[in-house]
């Protein structure tokens, strides 16, 4: 399953923003927003299987061959991405929705939890076969990710707008 979260918002903001009450662009950046948690939880979890495979091939490429290296490793290895490029957006401490989960079997197919835990009985040409897809999936929810950001970003971009020109108590608190 490729992800386009187009697929995933369940209805579209209009291109003339200034025509909606406030409450609607709140509910659009909302909506857009729970699509983004989603995105950025299955991200986080392609990344993290992505790096421990990624340090198991370059353990193998150093000529390292103890098994206690790569688990002495992982957490440095693991913590290396937790920020990537862009402005910071705040974090939230929320759970993922439910279909979030959906988005992480094309990951089992590329390499299973019981796989990763069982990384030294691959091949070298298996395991880099299994980067590539990872990859390939991390590249793609990072780029819907981008794509949904620009959405947020425009509908923030509108409310904040209103704010600065004035928007009434009222708008404020609703």
């Amino acid at each position: 399953m490729r992800v386009n979260p187009e697929d995933l918002i369940r209805t579209n903001e209009p291109d003339d923003l200034s025509a909606l009450p406030m409450a609607e662009l709140r509910a659009f950046r909302n909506a857009f927003q729970e699509v983004e948690n989603g995105l950025s939880y299955a991200r986080r979890v392609v990344q993290g299987r992505l790096d421990t495979v990624m340090a198991e091939l370059d353990r193998r490429v150093g000529g390292d061959t103890s098994e206690l290296d790569l688990i002495r490793i992982l957490p440095k290895v693991l913590a290396a991405n937790v920020r990537g490029p862009g402005l910071p957006r705040p974090t939230r401490d929320i759970d993922p929705p439910e279909w979030a989960d959906d988005l992480l079997v094309e990951l089992d197919e590329a390499l299973t939890p019981r796989q990763l835990a069982d990384i030294e009985d691959f091949g070298e040409g298996e395991l880099t076969a299994a980067a590539e897809r990872i990859a390939s999936l991390e590249r793609d929810i990072s780029e819907a990710r981008t794509r949904l950001h620009r959405r947020i970003d425009r509908l923030q971009e509108e409310l904040i707008g209103r704010y600065r020109e004035g928007a009434s108590v009222d708008d404020l608190l609703a």
